[in-house]
């Protein structure tokens, strides 16, 4: 359902935010390198159908930007949150996918993160242990059609045979109400980015996207999937691991860490870094969301740039788990952040890219 009296922002990357409707609101913020686009194509099969983008071989070379530079633009808009067409009918949704994440390849003992943190806080706190997981598997998302505008979210690298899948929102790679014609034209996926320092850049080479999304803004199919380029021979999966997965869950309370490049803290509006430069996480129990209907909610103060980041569900102390939900949207007068129901449309989602 669409919220009449309760405003919602999109956790997408920013610094401020643009109502829309009086319902929901988006926003962004960004910089750096960057790839660009190919061949479009729409897939539709039984069910929710997927928008397809494809990269051709002409790619401009890298454009290392100065951060000092980047400004500070809201996000495109999409006209409504309606949700009237390509229901999941969750009641009926039987299947489930679970798969295990994995550490990177010929991975020293020395990487694990042991002592990871239990308690549940619902402020967003600094991430400190970089070079291991989670923050190794988790990145900065940078979107742009100029090379001098970039809006920041967030995305993970999943377990794939494939070896270079990550998951994100769709509201991060596609501006919603636009077709085919809704994706940015460059990105650049930035894992285990910490001021300026990470794993590298890696451009994107394809993208799916729910097409309920796509055309209409449908927040229940806010996700979305992307494969990123070889460094090389080498795989991204290889260099940072990987996240497992669980879609298909059957009930609505689980402990959860949610992780994040918030550009600002939400309902306060606090500034944090802009463009995002820091991962963040809060951690606590989920439960049922109507925002959007069939949902997942928690308690969580991380703002705009967030938006894409993973809710991880039974990490070890590996600092792996599985992305069972991602920060989405978020309410303007509370802390509680929104995850889409991921399902069998996420399933379907997620074997699509497998190409």
């Amino acid at each position: 359902m669409r919220p009449s009296k309760t405003r919602l922002l999109i956790a997408g990357g920013a610094a401020g935010a643009l109502a829309i409707g009086g319902g929901v609101a988006y926003a962004a913020t960004g910089t750096s390198t960057t790839h660009d686009a190919g061949k479009v194509s729409a897939q539709s099969p039984a069910g929710p159908g997927i928008i397809a983008k494809d990269f051709g071989s002409g790619m401009s070379a890298q454009a290392n930007l100065d951060l000092s530079k980047a400004k500070v633009v809201p996000m495109p808009e999409p006209a409504s949150t309606a949700q009237s067409s390509g229901i999941q009918a969750e009641a009926a949704d039987t299947q489930s996918l679970n798969l295990d994440g994995a550490l990177p390849e010929n991975t020293p003992d020395s990487l694990s993160a042991k002592g990871t943190v239990t308690a549940a806080s619902s402020s967003a706190r600094l991430w400190t242990r970089h070079g291991k997981a989670p923050a190794r598997t988790i990145g900065r998302l940078l979107a742009t059609d100029d090379r001098e505008t970039f809006y920041s979210c967030t995305a993970t690298v999943i377990t794939s045979h494939n070896k270079s899948t990550v998951w994100t929102a769709g509201h991060c790679v596609h501006k919603g109400r636009g077709g085919k014609n809704g994706f940015y034209r460059y990105y650049a996926f930035q894992p285990d980015f910490d001021r300026g320092k990470g794993l590298g850049v890696w451009y994107l080479s394809g993208i799916r996207v729910m097409a309920p999304w796509a055309n209409s803004s449908d927040l229940r199919y806010d996700f979305a999937a992307f494969t990123v380029t070889k460094h090389g021979k080498t795989p991204i999966q290889s260099v940072t691991g990987a996240q497992g997965l669980s879609f298909g869950y059957k009930h609505r309370k689980y402990p959860f860490y949610t992780f994040g490049y918030p550009a600002e803290l939400l309902p306060s509006g606090k500034r944090l870094h802009n463009p995002p430069d820091q991962l963040y996480y809060c951690s606590g129990t989920s439960f049922a969301s109507k925002y959007p209907a069939g949902g997942l909610g928690i308690m969580c103060s991380m703002g705009p740039g967030a938006s894409g980041g993973p809710w991880l569900y039974g990490m070890k102390s590996n600092g792996i788990g599985r992305v069972a939900g991602i920060n989405s949207t978020h309410m303007t007068k509370t802390l509680q952040m929104n995850s889409p129901y991921l399902g069998s449309a996420a399933i379907k989602l997620y074997k699509a890219i497998q190409g």
